[in-house]
């Protein structure tokens, strides 16, 4: 504009050109995870586009409202790092279509920790991310959390790993009710039947799909072929996962584990059976005597 002395400059944006922080600022209205840097006369200082009154406003697609309602500064995880970002809710509702902090929230593609004066998003790449980086490197939530924490500031930030993780559990039980088709059920998701959301194995023998007509009358040399193998291993440990921690399940019963409040009902009626070790060699009975394990 060369109205202001350009001190700033962009790390994410293509080029090494300068601005001034008023056409920083509106470089990057639809781009508010930027990193950017202050020229201080003798050398470049981190900053970021919240300390200098960078302010998003939802529910326009970046255009001005007619009534912006500012919001309080959200903490926002992405896969560029953890950012603090000034809003402005929509208050008119008429671009939205609602002016519920939630949905317009959720519109932007930021996820929100909490339905009620939400805080903490982290943004649909970010989860997707971690969604596609567990499966690929088993990384945990800690250690990607932690990568992030690193990449935005090597000595720390205010703390949002608890928030990240409803985050995480949230959006995955939300993509197994997709995934099954639960949001079409006429009665909503809370109709999901037990194991409604579990997925069969393919490889297992299913009669009508993936087995021969006639697979009934297989001879005896072949009907080993439509056996259906089901193994169960001991955990004798298991006692251990009870610490008291009060993580309630979402959609209990849906998918592979029994509903807790059925399963809990037929442990009060049957007796605990005695162990007895047949096999004086094996580590595992001697743990069950031991530390009554069962």
């Amino acid at each position: 504009c060369k109205k202001n002395e350009p001190a700033f400059r962009c790390v994410d944006c293509l080029g090494t050109s300068m601005y001034c922080e008023g056409c920083l600022r509106e470089r990057h209205k639809a781009l508010p995870f930027h990193r950017i840097q202050r020229w201080t006369g003798t050398f470049f200082e981190k900053t970021s586009l919240y300390s200098i009154g960078l302010r998003v406003q939802l529910g326009h697609g970046g255009d001005t409202c007619t009534k912006p309602q500012p919001g309080r500064a959200l903490t926002v995880i992405d896969t560029s790092g953890i950012h603090n970002v000034h809003v402005d809710y929509c208050g008119c509702g008429h671009s939205s279509g609602s002016t519920l902090y939630r949905v317009q929230l959720l519109r932007m593609r930021w996820f929100p920790a909490t339905l009620l004066q939400p805080q903490t998003v982290m943004t649909f790449d970010a989860l997707d991310m971690f969604h596609i980086l567990t499966h690929q490197s088993k990384i945990t939530f800690y250690d990607f959390y932690q990568t992030l924490v690193r990449r935005t500031d090597g000595s720390g930030v205010r703390d949002r790993y608890k928030k990240g993780m409803l985050c995480v559990l949230l959006w995955r039980h939300l993509n197994m009710l997709k995934r099954n088709g639960r949001g079409h059920d006429p009665l909503g998701i809370d109709n999901t039947p037990p194991g409604g959301c579990a997925v069969e194995c393919p490889a297992c023998p299913h009669p009508g799909r993936n087995l021969p007509d006639g697979w009934q009358d297989a001879p005896a040399n072949k009907s080993w072929i439509y056996t259906l193998m089901v193994s169960v291993d001991a955990n004798f440990r298991l006692k251990l996962k009870d610490r008291g921690i009060k993580d309630p399940e979402l959609g209990s019963g849906w998918a592979y584990f029994v509903e807790k409040n059925k399963y809990q009902e037929v442990l009060d009626v049957t007796p605990d059976a005695p162990v007895v070790d047949t096999c004086h060699m094996i580590d595992s009975a001697f743990q069950i005597l031991i530390f009554n394990c069962r």
